[in-house]
């Protein structure tokens, strides 16, 4: 019977707790709806995102990984996304929110990209730039082959800067070749670097000597950067374009394939 007794309060708290409990199921929700799920190249597309609350943090990732860094304000029950990808397949953007009870609701979705009308770079050659063959690095002597630039370029592509605001900015990490030492033969084969830009958009091209940690600009700058576009181009399609900038002995060749 004293066994009996102390087990008569432990099976009240168990039938009594799903009762205790109803008040505490959370009813926040969202919904995202996004204006396209196949896009091209380059093409800005959006997603809405609304909730049956307001929504007090939110993140985002296109990679198909958790979004755990929140961006924290009040963003009411309604919020635009802005996006652009420039890598051809499946891209698996991931949304989390938070309302003001910290109560997290995540949604995916998955838009595939297509080519379109974008070309590829697919391989780009330096024919010549100010003070090519002769010395850039004067700790060697004037026979020394070292002397001469170890030399990299840059394509610089705008790009769409922030899901959360519409706005692009210069992506300095789009390409950046490797370094031929000693001025090398100056020719790099692109085709393995999924380089696809729309040719209506337009590439700084920048040029250096990397010296150890640091680098030179071959450019004389500044500015530090040329402007290339393709668009003069799309109606004749050569595989080859040439840019020059004769005021600073600029001269290379860009190969592209186009769709």
């Amino acid at each position: 019977m004293k066994y009996l007794l102390y087990l008569l309060p432990l099976l009240f708290c168990m039938c009594s707790s799903p009762s205790n409990n109803q008040g505490n199921i959370s009813t926040f929700s969202m919904a995202i709806t996004p204006s396209a799920t196949t896009v091209a190249i380059d093409e800005p597309f959006t997603i809405t995102v609304t909730s049956s609350e307001t929504m007090k943090w939110m993140a985002v990732t296109t990679d198909g990984t958790d979004p755990v860094n929140f961006s924290g304000s009040d963003y009411g029950t309604s919020k635009v996304f802005y996006f652009t990808f420039d890598t051809l397949g499946s891209r698996i953007i991931n949304i989390k929110v938070k309302n003001e009870k910290n109560e997290v609701v995540l949604k995916t979705i998955t838009i595939t990209v297509t080519r379109g009308n974008a070309i590829k770079i697919t391989g780009l050659q330096v024919k010549s730039f100010y003070n090519i063959n002769n010395t850039w690095d004067p700790e060697y002597a004037p026979t020394d082959i070292n002397r001469l630039a170890d030399v990299f370029f840059v394509l610089v592509k705008h790009q769409q800067s922030n899901p959360f605001q519409i706005g692009y900015f210069y992506n300095n990490s789009w390409c950046r070749s490797t370094v031929k030492e000693n001025q090398g033969d100056l020719t790099w084969d692109l085709s393995s670097s999924n380089l696809y830009i729309n040719p209506k958009a337009s590439l700084l091209f920048g040029l250096g000597d990397k010296d150890g940690q640091l680098g030179q600009d071959l450019l004389m700058g500044p500015p530090d950067t040329k402007t290339i576009s393709f668009s003069s181009y799309i109606a004749t399609k050569p595989n080859t374009i040439t840019y020059s900038f004769p005021e600073i002995n600029l001269e290379f060749t860009v190969t592209v394939e186009w769709p």
